[in-house]
């Protein structure tokens, strides 16, 4: 009859527990991993942002996360909101130019949609760095999210 192993054999180490932290990157406030934290914060854009730089006081990479996702939320907004005025716009005026208005209006709508693409890959991308643990600055508003957080 063989006997199983009851524990590591004598003389070897205890084994060691799970890191916690796995980046590097310090403690949260709210007691979740960091990288779950910053990468939780852009689901929804500035709204998760917002909770998520308000919920967390110490931890600099959460805030940044945070702070990053909030500002990419509002200019998402802004260009939003830019673009269907000037569709509309460019709408409005093809009743007394003609066609013109609605060729304009075409152009900014792909434009607008080329822009949303852009967003969308720029949002998966700040997703995939936060989950990951890695500082991801977007050129302007990373170094505004740098200052801010």
């Amino acid at each position: 009859m063989s006997e199983s192993p009851q524990g590591p054999p004598q003389g070897a180490p205890p084994p060691s527990p799970p890191n916690p932290d796995p980046y590097g990157l310090g403690a949260t406030s709210s007691g979740m991993a960091p990288h779950v934290a910053a990468g939780l914060s852009y689901i929804l854009t500035w709204l998760t942002g917002l909770i998520f730089f308000l919920m967390e006081k110490q931890n600099k990479f959460v805030r940044f996360h945070a702070m990053q996702a909030i500002l990419l939320g509002a200019l998402y907004i802004a260009v939003y909101v830019v673009f269907g005025v000037l569709i509309f716009g460019a709408m409005a005026s093809s009743a007394a130019t003609g066609t013109a208005g609605v060729a304009s209006g075409g152009l900014l709508w792909m434009l607008m949609m080329l822009l949303y693409f852009a967003f969308f890959v720029l949002w998966v991308v700040c997703l995939i760095m936060a989950f990951t643990g890695k500082w991801f600055k977007i050129p302007v508003l990373g170094d505004l999210a740098m200052k801010w957080s």
